[in-house]
């Protein structure tokens, strides 16, 4: 009989997409049990990075959509199995899982199809002074705790004078998934006028926005960062000489990157920050004008070429566009099926599993855990266990595709 060894087999299988690992569970117990342990999902998602692959884009709109980063050639409709109204939005993406941003908010894996749905949280009301005179507006924020190893939403209710929406007070709670369940920490000392209900700028486990110099005050605008970790605020120098006045600016993230794109009537400058927190490192990558674009389209940086020389671009949110940084010329991307209008989101495939629905973890699924860890530890001491001669034939042909990607 011929032995595959179980480190070959794991070492393939860590280089296909989601949906074939998904798919190849059913080949055995074995492989079910490797592919759901936490250790395989984790070597899985770290070699996606590594090789800058399974890289996908979530366009969102009347429907969701998804588009693989490496072709960009046809747009596939993602069901969410949970009821989900086109109107809602996603935030950003975080170790492949998105935050859905409908009531109540679900926390989703769009490629393993695992999601949770968050529980309800009430929020208090402000002064009983200003209550007359008041409305409110919630903002979601969505991270990943690297030092608890946990998933964080931040939920900001903020209260507004309905007359001159100068900003009041806010109140602030936060919700861990290890602990399902909400708490309320430190109000904000600021106000969040550039946001639209979704905090999506996530760089170096923490949430980053424009925030105004004083309440109402968008023209002294700077940057704050929110750890997700140790749930502090802390201020982001923007970059030296950079006009505020009469200028929009928006901030982003491009490829773990801060970015803040300033855009006038005549151009749109794009701007990243090579080494975070270093004020010197912010540097000009990109500028950008008509008739390459249209007078007053909204740019948004998306992801890099897997050489590194080209930026994608949401032109708008209405077409998808590369822009060479060597040559400086545009190019306009054509993608089968691709909505009218948009919002885009990058997103890495990974088998990061959620709880389901009721939040309660099944006994029996820790079972399994406990029980695949033992079968890799066998694995490893007795390869000839792994598969028996009527899998040899399926193993011969993953060998041959492991062989063809060198």
């Amino acid at each position: 009989m011929a032995i595959i060894p179980a480190e070959l087999i794991e070492d393939i299988l860590r280089r296909l997409p989601v949906k074939t690992l998904k798919r190849f569970r059913a080949v055995s117990k074995t492989w079910c049990f490797l592919i759901d342990s936490e250790r395989f999902i984790k070597l899985h998602f770290r070699h996606s990075l590594i090789t800058n692959s399974h890289r996908n884009l979530i366009l969102g709109g009347l429907a969701l959509y998804a588009v693989d980063l490496d072709s960009l050639d046809k747009a596939h409709v993602i069901k969410p199995p949970f009821y989900y109204k086109s109107v809602d939005s996603i935030s950003n993406s975080c170790n492949g899982i998105v935050l859905v941003m409908s009531e109540p908010p679900v926390l989703w894996n769009p490629f393993s199809r695992s999601y949770k749905v968050l529980p309800n949280t009430c929020v208090e009301s402000p002064p009983a002074a200003d209550l007359e005179e008041s409305y409110s507006r919630t903002t979601y924020g969505f991270g990943y705790d690297s030092r608890n190893d946990d998933y964080k939403v931040v939920k900001v209710v903020e209260y507004r004078n309905t007359e001159t929406h100068i900003w009041l007070s806010s109140e602030a709670k936060i919700y861990g998934l290890k602990s399902n369940s909400w708490r309320t920490i430190k109000s904000f000392p600021y106000s969040l006028p550039f946001l639209r209900g979704h905090w999506r700028v996530l760089v170096n486990g923490a949430l980053h926005t424009l925030a105004g110099g004083s309440p109402g005050d968008v023209h002294g605008a700077r940057i704050m960062g929110f750890s997700v970790e140790s749930e502090e605020h802390y201020e982001v120098k923007m970059p030296y000489g950079i006009q505020i006045w009469k200028v929009d600016l928006s901030l982003d993230v491009i490829e773990g990157r801060l970015a803040m794109i300033c855009a006038t009537r005549s151009r749109v400058v794009m701007w990243v920050m090579k080494e975070y927190g270093v004020k010197e490192s912010w540097m000009k990558l990109l500028t950008i004008a008509p008739p390459a674009i249209e007078k007053h389209d909204i740019m948004k940086p998306l992801v890099y070429s897997k050489e590194g020389d080209k930026v994608l671009l949401n032109c708008d949110d209405k077409k998808l566009i590369w822009y060479d940084l060597k040559k400086r010329t545009v190019e306009d991307v054509t993608v089968d099926g691709q909505p009218f209008v948009f919002y885009a989101e990058p997103c890495i495939q990974s088998l990061i599993s959620l709880d389901g629905p009721s939040g309660v973890k099944k006994q029996g699924k820790e079972k399994e855990k406990s029980k695949a860890r033992k079968m890799i530890r066998r694995n490893k001491r007795l390869s000839s266990s792994i598969l028996n001669i009527s899998l040899l034939p399926v193993c011969y042909i993953y060998i041959y595709i492991y062989i063809c990607m060198f």
